[in-house]
């Protein structure tokens, strides 16, 4: 462990020479020892423990791994060096200015993820949550223009999550008397409550996930990629180090579950609506984290109604997703990188035909859309799956609360999944089929092979979990055997698994043996898209965001907000006719700028302090000096 982070802290001075190469090095060294000693907490008996000499006043700091921070571990070992491997891609391609800084910031944003498994004291898990606040909030702003608007509205808001936890931990310590992250078990409500809070700022829950679609579309794909993989499970772990320490009562484990719907649902209808990619990827990270809250409360309501195998089944398919979301988040989030950089745009509408110039992009991007879409042969299927499975064990409870809560989630969860496939089934076609709607989409370039190798490891670990879902479950069996749960159902869903894998595996021999049958005796004709006799096809003539999702949006306008705006002209034949159609998110429209107006409004007021007379701040220090006397001394 040590010399692991020793190497990810040397890598931050290679950083600040402009050392690209060497700085991925020395993470890829450093994270796979560290995920060596991940593997062995996972699966090994041994723990290691560290203290921290500190001021006594502080009580003992202890550095120290449970399954759940090696599991989580292992996710940041793994996909933080591919994220790094491809920033360093990216910024070769499309160099700028304060890459020392990036590259710097973006090692303090690994080097606090890590820290935070390891932390076992309040004050220092406390710290090292806004470290890494603080360094994805620089790593965000890249070109220091257009991003920096959305910049700031992430960090107020990653300020204002970080202030629940400190009440919450302060309040732990008012009634524990200890720093000590062990006394998280058996929680007041109160402390309990505003840990939840503030964890679910960082993972992404509605209402508290109006960042994710502001900040996403503006950081660099690399960027994107770490923050919505990986760094929001950060969040996920905080909320399961509270729900997997305290015991529920039902009407709590009912609204966990309803609040998981909310968002899941809220994603998904936003990225289908959605004409950029990143913005639609990052609502589709609010789905994604939804799904797995849905796992997490089916699995405390497993153990509340003392249904082993709900609870079971329901946790496996929280941490597979939690696992496979790493994979094909970050995926789709790099390849939209190498899209921006080969047709210099992420909306939809200015895309098209990029298979053709593109066709590896293409393929990995048809290989993550398989997946987030939960489509067999993608590991986004496999995780459902046993989600999908412990609700049919709950529907069949003898308990009316657990069958009906189940039953609501089935028909949710199925409908959430439907709407992901038209959103996903959208983002690919309008991007890379069909003609190329501009200049820069028929012109565009393939990626640099440097970003091209993360995504070659993604996509192929996407395929293996996907295909052999049983290996996967295999790495989350330590996880269910250390929370007490049903190993019988765990061999039942591997027994599955078994079975799925033989079924994907000969689905795809028979496809493979039809597609040759169909080259050797199909000739194929290649002509113009949408041509269907008509003499002059034009790119315009082919589907828009807006028209593909519009025939559900007539039953999804009370959920999205929409603005309008129509130019038609008094002439009865006009020259021009514009109309602008935007998709807005209600959450921030209405609630986040009217709270961040209020706030510039507040500070405004001091600007008249600002006078930049020597005197004036004299005196005002002054001034605050004797307001404090008197406090501190009092009136007599």
């Amino acid at each position: 462990m040590i010399v692991g982070f020793i190497l990810l802290i040397l890598a931050l001075i290679p950083a600040l020479l402009k050392r690209k190469e060497t700085f991925a090095i020395l993470w890829a060294a450093g994270s796979a020892l560290l995920g060596y000693e991940y593997l062995t907490q996972l699966f090994g008996r041994s723990q290691s423990v560290y203290q921290l000499l500190i001021p006594a006043k502080y009580g003992e700091v202890l550095l120290a791994l449970n399954p759940l921070s090696a599991f989580f571990g292992l996710i940041f070992a793994f996909g933080l060096p591919l994220g790094i491997i491809h920033g360093v891609g990216y910024l070769r391609k499309d160099p700028q200015k304060g890459t020392a800084s990036h590259l710097f910031w973006l090692g303090m944003l690994g080097l606090s993820m890590h820290g935070l498994l390891w932390a076992r004291h309040s004050i220092m898990f406390l710290l090292l949550w806004e470290i890494m606040g603080i360094s994805s909030f620089f790593a965000i702003i890249l070109d220091r223009k257009e991003s920096l608007k959305a910049a700031i509205t992430y960090i107020i808001t990653m300020q204002i999550g970080g202030a629940f936890l400190m009440a919450g931990f302060g309040l732990l310590y008012y009634h524990s008397g200890s720093f000590n992250l062990a006394m998280m078990h058996n929680m007041p409500r109160l402390p309990l409550y505003l840990l939840m809070i503030g964890f679910a700022f960082k993972a992404g829950f509605v209402p508290l996930s109006s960042w994710l679609p502001i900040a996403h579309p503006v950081a660099p794909a690399h960027v994107s990629g770490i923050m919505s993989a990986m760094m929001i499970k950060t969040g996920l772990y905080g909320i399961l180090m509270l729900v997997l320490s305290n015991v529920f009562s039902l009407t709590e484990i009912a609204i966990f579950a309803l609040i998981s719907v909310i968002s899941a649902f809220w994603g998904v209808i936003h990225a289908m609506s959605s004409s950029h990619i990143k913005r639609a990827l990052a609502y589709s990270s609010i789905e994604n984290i939804g799904v797995i809250g849905m796992g997490i409360s089916l699995g405390l309501l497993g153990a509340y109604s003392g249904n082993t195998q709900l609870a079971t089944l329901a946790f496996a398919g929280a941490f597979l997703h939690i696992l496979f979301h790493s994979f094909f988040k970050a995926l789709l989030f790099y390849l939209s990188g190498n899209v921006l950089l080969g047709a210099k745009s992420l909306e939809m509408d200015s895309l098209g035909s990029l298979a053709k110039r593109m066709p590896s992009t293409a393929i990995y991007f048809l290989i993550g859309t398989f997946a987030i879409a939960t489509l067999p042969i993608g590991n986004g299927f496999i995780s459902e799956f046993s989600i999908y499975f412990s609700m049919l064990s709950g529907i069949n409870s003898p308990h009316l609360s657990t069958s009906l809560i189940s039953v609501f989630m089935l028909a949710s969860l199925a409908f959430i999944g439907a709407l992901a496939l038209i959103a996903f089934a959208k983002v690919f076609g309008l991007t890379f089929l069909g003609n190329a709607r501009s200049h820069e989409a028929a012109t565009a370039e393939k990626a640099p092979r440097l970003m091209r190798i993360p995504q070659l490891v993604l996509s192929f670990a996407i395929l293996f979990t996907g295909f052999f879902g049983g290996i996967s479950l295999r790495f989350i069996r330590p996880l269910l055997r250390w929370l007490g749960l049903d190993m019988r159902s765990f061999s039942m869903l591997h027994e599955i698994y078994g079975k799925i894998s033989y079924m994907l595996i000969l689905l795809v021999i028979i496809f493979g043996f039809l597609y040759l049958i169909r080259r050797k005796l199909i000739k194929e004709e290649i002509n113009p898209t949408w041509g269907c006799a008509y003499q002059k096809p034009n790119p315009r003539m082919q589907y828009t965001s807006l028209a593909f999702s519009n025939p559900l949006g007539y039953f999804l306008k009370p959920f999205i907000l929409i603005r309008q705006k129509d130019d038609k002209p008094d002439e009865l034949f006009p020259k021009k006719v514009s109309y602008i159609q935007k998709i807005l998110d209600p959450i921030n429209e209405y609630i986040i700028k009217p709270i961040s107006r209020a706030i510039y409004w507040f500070f405004s007021l001091f600007e008249r302090l600002e006078s930049g007379m020597i005197n004036a701040y004299i005196a005002l220090g002054l001034l605050f000096l004797i307001l404090m006397i008197i406090y501190v001394l009092g009136f007599k």
